[in-house]
């Protein structure tokens, strides 16, 4: 009788969940101390995580503790989770997030919803677009502008002063506009013409 009961609470100890208490790290390799309910505190129990994904929950999320052999001086932690920070999601969907409320959302209409309290950073050399682009609030650019088709402005283009422009072209390192046609007001800046006076001609396209 004696055995069994020792095998049942072995069993028992072979996983449960636990609260986080403490966060360490050695190297590479993130440490809890942890607190099972009805047992003592554990510590040194690593942080197993599934590869391209890592996270440091805070103190009192909870995580599942697996003890190996029933030793909990033999036991891992997976699962980290946190309930008072969980994102309410609709079937199908998925999310990132932090206890900031900073999150990504993968939605059930394909859309895909990224909220950050203070930016976005992309750090790489190039970043493709292959639809649409739409910006509510300003764009700073500290580079040059290259365009393959139209640049259309509803009001004034700064460093060229083109009112209603539309061209095609660069933004030169003298903060000019090089492009190879403007079209202000529907007046053609390389195709328009001017009245000859009193002759009843017009003059020739601009040289």
């Amino acid at each position: 009788m004696d055995m069994v009961n020792s095998l049942v609470r072995k069993i028992r100890r072979l996983a449960g969940r636990a609260l986080i208490r403490r966060v360490r790290y050695a190297n590479k390799i993130r440490y809890f101390q942890v607190q099972q309910e009805g047992g003592m505190p554990l510590d040194n129990v690593e942080h197993v995580e599934p590869f391209g994904f890592t996270s440091h929950p805070l103190p009192n999320a909870e995580a599942v503790v697996l003890a190996f052999n029933g030793n909990g001086s033999n036991s891992v932690a997976i699962m980290a989770g946190d309930q008072r920070y969980r994102l309410v999601i609709d079937e199908g969907e998925a999310a990132i997030y932090n206890h900031h409320g900073d999150k990504v959302h993968l939605k059930k209409d394909r859309t895909i919803s990224v909220e950050a309290a203070t930016k976005v950073e992309l750090v790489t050399p190039h970043t493709h677009m292959t639809g649409k682009l739409t910006v509510a609030e300003t764009i700073e650019v500290q580079g040059h502008i290259t365009s393959q088709d139209k640049i259309t402005a509803a009001s004034v283009v700064q460093g060229a002063s083109f009112v209603n422009a539309a061209g095609s072209g660069s933004m030169g390192e003298d903060g000019t506009m090089q492009v190879k046609e403007v079209v202000a007001n529907g007046i053609s800046l390389t195709g328009h013409v001017h009245s000859n006076g009193n002759n009843g001609s017009n003059t020739g396209g601009p040289q």
